[in-house]
Formats: C-alpha cells, sequence, structure tokens
C-alpha cells in the first residue's frame, strides 16, 4: 500500500469515457463513482416516504381472483390426468409403441399446467382487452384438457 495521497482527478480523463456521436444519439457518459460510493455508503440518502402502490380496482382484483380459480381447475385436470394415465395401459408389445404411449402420457400429465403457463405468459400487460382473452383462453383449455378417461371410467364404475 502506497501512503501517498492519490492524485486529483484530471477533467480531462472524462473524455476518456465518451465516444464520438454519444451526444447524437441522445446516451451520456457512464457515471464515475463518487469517494461515497467507493466506501459503500449511498451518494445520498434514501426517501423515506416512498410513493406506495396504487390500490386495486375491483375489475383488477376480480381478474386476479378468476386467474387464481382457474389455476386450482388446472391443478385438478393435472390430478385428473395422473389418475387417468394409471387406469389405461398399452395394448402393443413393441418397445416403440410403449415408449411413445408412455410420453404421451406424460403429456397429458403436463398439458394443464403447460396451458396454464401458456396462457399466462401470452397475456402480458401490455395486450388490449388483456383480461378477457385470458379468461376465455383458459375457460377452453379447461374444456380441452378434461381426463375424459378417468371420467368415462368413473361413469361406468357408477351403473
Amino acid at each position: 500500500m502506497s501512503t501517498r495521497d492519490p492524485e486529483p482527478v484530471d477533467e480531462t480523463d472524462d473524455e476518456a469515457l465518451h465516444w464520438a456521436g454519444d451526444e447524437a444519439r441522445g446516451q451520456s457518459a457512464p457515471r464515475l463513482r463518487d469517494d461515497a460510493d467507493a466506501v459503500g455508503a449511498p451518494a445520498e440518502p434514501a426517501p423515506d416516504d416512498e410513493p406506495a402502490e396504487a390500490p386495486r380496482t375491483p375489475r383488477e382484483t376480480a381478474f386476479l381472483v378468476g386467474t387464481g380459480a382457474f389455476g386450482v381447475v388446472y391443478l385438478a385436470l393435472s390430478i385428473g390426468w395422473i389418475f387417468s394415465a394409471q387406469l389405461l395401459s398399452y395394448p402393443g408389445l413393441d418397445t416403440l409403441g410403449e415408449i411413445m404411449w408412455q410420453f404421451g402420457e406424460f403429456l397429458a400429465m403436463i398439458a394443464a399446467a403447460l396451458w396454464f403457463a401458456a396462457a399466462i405468459t401470452l397475456t402480458p400487460d401490455t395486450v388490449s382487452r388483456r383480461a378477457a382473452k385470458r379468461m376465455i383462453a383458459l375457460l377452453v383449455g379447461a374444456l380441452v384438457l378434461i381426463p375424459w378417461p378417468g371420467l368415462l371410467y368413473w361413469i361406468g364404475s357408477t351403473q
């Protein structure tokens, strides 16, 4: 370690942080750390009164509750497909067919979770009429992904 004081910063050193055309593109040079930042202390104190989030509107609350309700439905669909896959067995004897059958069962079990994730992901905040589009996508998926083998077995066993 040197006991010598650091040399004063020369203003021409800031020119090294600029590229030709930065001003034309609206970019500025990177901010240099000052002495307070170098030792880990904040340069300026954080404000105590941060702006609080705006309360949700009743429409947003209903949208969140509806999405959560569909989440429960899709969880039930996944569990239904897990039980349905246990009821069925592959009728053939070849190995390739057995592998494809088991892969199809696996896809049936995770299809509900994939559909739910796709409906949530593909309707971000920037999509117009987001709530309606998401609810329609979730409703269609819930109807398409009903575990028919388990339902038909259950209906047949009760008669």
